[in-house]
């Protein structure tokens, strides 16, 4: 039997079908590849290695450990935007239909550590914390540009969910203009809150703190919780407890790297080495009316499996597993890892 259930911030449509699993398939199997450089901890042709800094475009900031660095930002060598003044960006209107202008911006790769081999699931807990302060860093200096009203900070992990290189990095674009989805949900929240006079954000936070069906797990400043409607399987949001709508006003980022790892850690209990796409949704500095009714937040998509052409199609994702069923099933493999430990 399927369940259809509606975004409560965006008002997307999720199909769940939990008969999906069980269909026949004889395509590769992402689970049966084997991982080549897994096994190294150094390869001479990757721009992102120790001893390889030559190959990267000059460094903008780099995070030391001992005599070798542990985390080096550098601007991306085929960045997706032009680096270039704000004074330059041109809107060019060809006719009231039909209008483009010029695509500037930052882009920059976050090495997120020497050693080719690291990943969220085998580095420590105190360098997953040095680099998510990494993180903060730079995105406070880059939101400070006043060319610059929204950063996307995103992490694409294996080929099934975009990355082009194994080396653990992630990537910050600075935008001029507020990306479309992040209007979505914008818009969602201030129909929500013209209603209620709350923001929906919050409220979500309160039900799931209060029930914990979809709680995941929590520590005194943030909440990991299994959205009510995931698009894919396994997708976890984590988000402060306290209505903090601009990520570079976060101050707690020691709390915040312990959610981001426990989420990745317990996902990696039940999926294994699974690819992902990580990615964090702030409030543009142009949107200041939106402050009440809006909430900063990280989402984990895990891509174990693809979109289709319903999906591509009807902008409606299939789900198989219900995230009632998906947090218990996260909390249990968790904790009997704990256990076997004990």
């Amino acid at each position: 039997m399927s369940e259809i259930r509606i975004d409560p911030i965006t008002g997307r449509h999720v199909i769940f079908s939990m008969e999906r699993d069980n269909r026949p398939s004889d395509l590769w199997n992402v689970k049966a590849e084997e991982c080549f450089h897994c096994k190294f901890e150094y390869m001479a042709d990757c721009p992102f290695c120790l001893g390889n800094e030559d190959m990267t475009p000059p460094e903008i900031d780099r995070i030391s450990n001992g005599e070798n660095w542990d985390i080096r930002i550098v601007p991306n060598k085929y960045p997706a935007l032009d680096q270039m003044e704000a004074s330059k960006v041109k809107r060019i209107k060809t006719s009231s239909l039909f209008q483009k202008y010029s695509g500037i911006g930052t882009h920059e790769v976050i090495v997120e550590s020497s050693k080719h081999n690291h990943n969220y699931f085998n580095m420590d807990k105190e360098h997953f914390t040095r680099f998510i302060s990494a993180v903060l860093k730079r995105y406070k200096e880059i939101i400070k540009n006043d060319s610059i009203d929204f950063v996307s900070f995103f992490k694409n992990y294996q080929k099934l969910a975009g990355a082009s290189l194994f080396h653990p990095h992630s990537q910050m674009i600075g935008l001029g203009s507020v990306p479309d989805f992040i209007r979505y949900e914008i818009e969602g929240s201030k129909k929500y809150y013209s209603n209620s006079k709350t923001c929906p954000y919050c409220d979500i936070l309160r039900i799931e703190l209060k029930k914990r069906e979809r709680l995941v797990y929590e520590n005194n400043e943030f909440a990991v919780i299994s959205p009510f409607a995931p698009k894919y399987k396994y997708e976890l949001w984590v988000l402060p407890k306290a209505h903090r709508p601009y990520f570079q006003e976060e101050q707690n980022e020691t709390e915040l790297s312990d959610a981001l790892y426990r989420a990745f850690h317990m996902l990696y209990k039940t999926l294994g080495d699974f690819p992902f796409n990580l990615y964090l949704h702030g409030l543009p500095k142009s949107m200041k009316d939106s402050n009440p009714y809006y909430h900063y937040h990280f989402e984990i998509n895990p891509r174990i499996s693809g979109n289709a052409g319903f999906e591509i199609g009807t902008g409606i994702y299939i789900n198989s597993i219900f995230p009632e069923e998906a947090t218990k099933t996260l909390i249990e493999n968790y904790s009997l890892n704990i256990e076997r430990k004990g």
